[in-house]
């Protein structure tokens, strides 16, 4: 007699049945396989390590088991299938090769990737279509951002709530410096999301045309970092921005943060500086470190101050690449570039002086590069550290650099996220004038090029410098290759 009971089938057969497989059907070495799933985002993706060159198209699609799969398009079939992608269609592939994931920068939680083939096709579903949801995230939280931070294992979601923005000249769409945007992403934790370039365009766009109450926003595909003892999240090729409040992440995390009213949000534009010439003290940037909580912690202020001497502890100078000014790193009798891929590499001698300044209340370190270095001594550093060769290797202090000591300048200080922590209290000087050119540019009306508020110190975005931001510290450089000098 023949069982009566219900046979039992996964939802996945199921789907297959009716002619819609899923994600849970691929099997890696088949090329003639077919899935059904919405295209909920797509991007191009380049390599941004050589000049932008295209690689391919990047594609996600979700299928109606809610299951998310990566796919990509090679540069060279791209122009053949772009006419094919629509965001939000639900379409049928057919023939692509099945890979596994790779160890980084994963876009979602699938273990494989589909890979367009020549044979590879693309049908919209207009007819039947299976019902899948219109959009799916990979949102995560604080304590794991932490956890991926500085991995490049995965480029995930995430949602918060808008506090500041911050970058130059916000109301043109077209322009593509960055834009700092402070969000809080839980209660009492707030992070720093630094959009570049398409993303820093579009975010503009949508400060055009948006309305600043919509400030709970989710953002796709962040690369997580930690900076200067801070989290930030840099934007991808793959970042987007959503507002909308029926999204169930959104809505979670609004009320998980117990907002009832969409809160408004300042916009500092850098493009509108005020072009009044003040001077702030010392202690003004140490407040400005101590008040950072408030701060997208980077800013140009002018201050004041006499040089009391130069510090010798970490050396006067250090040897720089010639092709991309990174400090040269020892690797056993030469010094190498481990950012040029060339073994032809040639370094040059370069000014990194610590001075210590005071302003009649308070003191700090201030830390001199090659330009205004070069500007003040009229000598170069390269000709100075072959004097001192010759004097066989003795360490001492140029002329030049000794009669500093008591002259008054005004120097254009540079804060980056570097001044934020406990071990890097020296700040960086980006120009330097005589008192008396600022006197005279204040009474004639000339522009110097520095700026700062009317109202205090002027808040200026500033791009971190290629040295610090590589996270190299040229400051034991001089005294390194000054051991160095001493063994040969």
């Amino acid at each position: 007699m023949a069982s009566s009971a219900t046979p039992v089938v996964n939802a996945a057969a199921a789907a297959a049945a009716v002619g819609n497989p899923t994600f849970e059907s691929l099997r890696l070495g088949r090329s003639a396989q077919s899935v059904v799933g919405r295209l909920i985002r797509f991007w191009d993706s380049r390599n941004v390590s050589k000049n932008g060159e295209f690689m391919g198209i990047t594609i996600l699609l979700l299928d109606e088991l809610d299951s998310v799969i990566h796919c990509f398009i090679p540069a060279n079939r791209a122009n053949h299938y772009r006419s094919s992608l629509k965001t939000g269609s639900i379409v049928r592939l057919d023939r692509f090769d099945v890979a596994r994931v790779g160890h980084t920068y994963k876009i979602t939680e699938h273990q494989y990737v589909i890979r367009f083939i020549p044979s590879t096709r693309v049908v919209e579903v207009q007819t039947d279509a299976p019902v899948i949801k219109m959009d799916k995230f990979m949102v995560r939280r604080y304590e794991q951002l932490q956890v991926l931070a500085n991995t490049s294992l995965e480029l995930p979601d995430v949602v918060g709530e808008i506090k500041s923005v911050q970058g130059s000249d916000l109301k043109n769409q077209t322009a593509t410096s960055r834009v700092v945007v402070r969000l809080l992403i839980e209660p009492n934790v707030t992070v720093f999301m630094s959009l570049w370039d398409e993303a820093a365009s579009a975010f503009r766009g949508l400060l055009k045309a948006g309305d600043k109450s919509q400030s709970v926003m989710l953002v796709t595909t962040v690369n997580p970092k930690l900076f200067g003892g801070n989290l930030y999240l840099n934007s991808t090729q793959g970042t987007r921005f959503f507002f909308d409040t029926s999204i169930s992440e959104i809505a979670e995390f609004v009320s998980s943060i117990g907002a009832t009213q969409p809160q408004d949000y300042t916009c500092v534009d850098t493009l509108e500086g005020v072009k009044k010439k003040e001077l702030v003290s010392i202690r003004d940037l140490n407040t400005f470190i101590s008040n950072s909580n408030e701060q997208t912690q980077e800013a140009d202020f002018l201050c004041k101050a006499q040089i009391i001497g130069v510090i010798q502890e970490n050396g006067w100078f250090f040897v720089s690449c010639t092709g991309c000014h990174k400090k040269l790193e020892k690797r056993g009798t030469s010094l190498d570039c481990s950012r040029c891929a060339t073994s032809d590499v040639t370094g040059v001698v370069r000014f990194r002086v610590e001075l210590a300044v005071d302003d009649g209340k308070d003191s700090a370190t201030f830390v001199v590069f090659d330009k205004e270095m070069n500007k003040l001594t009229k000598q170069e550093a390269a000709v100075l550290a072959l004097d001192e060769v010759s004097n066989g290797g003795e360490e001492y202090l140029p002329s030049c650099l000794e009669e500093l000591a008591g002259k008054e300048f005004v120097f254009q200080i540079r804060v980056t996220p570097f001044n934020f922590t406990p071990n890097h209290r020296t700040f960086t000087v980006a120009t330097i004038s005589e008192d008396s050119e600022v006197a005279h540019s204040e009474n004639s009306g000339v522009d110097t090029g520095l700026e700062s508020s009317s109202s205090g110190p002027s808040v200026l975005g500033v791009k971190i410098s290629e040295e610090r931001a590589s996270g190299n510290n040229p400051g034991n450089a001089g005294a390194q290759q000054r051991r160095k000098r001493g063994r040969e």
